[in-house]
């Protein structure tokens, strides 16, 4: 997808046990503020930075309607659709998932290099094109604005920071000694 290239460290144990609602509660949420990400970030030793350059994923995927829905549809009682989204990318989004639309229905997060690993991400949120709040709000909120306008104005300064913070990332919660194991597949306990 022409992401970066780095080193992924090995031999990290993995626990015995998964839940789905033990890593939900790890991951934001699409409606979720500045202050809301800062926070969750830095309960694992992650800065903003870390965690601006990793919603850059959101460069490549997709997402169901539901997660954004209310932004094109119901935003507020004076405002159907939110204002920090651009408002031709909202009739757009209101075409692929109009109201009651087949929950199964997914659009790419990124509308422009959907398939590519860059920094275009960044670049739509200067266009109000963040399909989620928890993206726009990256851009909209000033204390954060500064460093999307450096991811945006090139892919290395958005690929170096990505590499550091997903290492970072890697490091959370590491087990050691007899806690968890390595596991044969990764998909599944041994």
């Amino acid at each position: 997808t022409g992401g970066p290239f780095y080193t992924v460290e090995l031999g990290r144990r993995d626990g015995r046990i998964s839940t789905k609602a033990s890593v939900q509660r790890q991951l934001p949420g699409p409606n979720f503020k500045l202050d809301q990400l800062n926070s969750m970030f830095a309960r694992h030793g992650l800065s903003q930075t870390d965690m601006i350059a990793l919603s850059g994923a959101h460069t490549i995927g997709f997402a169901h309607c539901g997660r954004f829905s209310k932004r094109i549809f119901n935003f507020s009682p004076r405002n159907t659709i939110d204002p920090t989204l651009n408002f031709r990318y909202a009739l757009q989004l209101r075409q692929m998932c109009p109201r009651n639309v087949d929950p199964r229905i997914a659009i790419n997060m990124d509308p422009t290099t959907p398939r590519t690993f860059d920094n275009a991400y960044y670049k739509n949120l200067q266009q109000g094109m963040g399909l989620f709040t928890s993206d726009q709000v990256l851009f909209s909120d000033p204390r954060s604005r500064g460093t999307v306008n450096l991811f945006a104005s090139g892919n290395a300064a958005f690929h170096n920071a990505f590499v550091a913070a997903i290492t970072k990332l890697g490091r959370v919660g590491v087990l050691t000694g007899k806690q968890g194991e390595i596991r044969r597949d990764c998909t599944r306990p041994n």
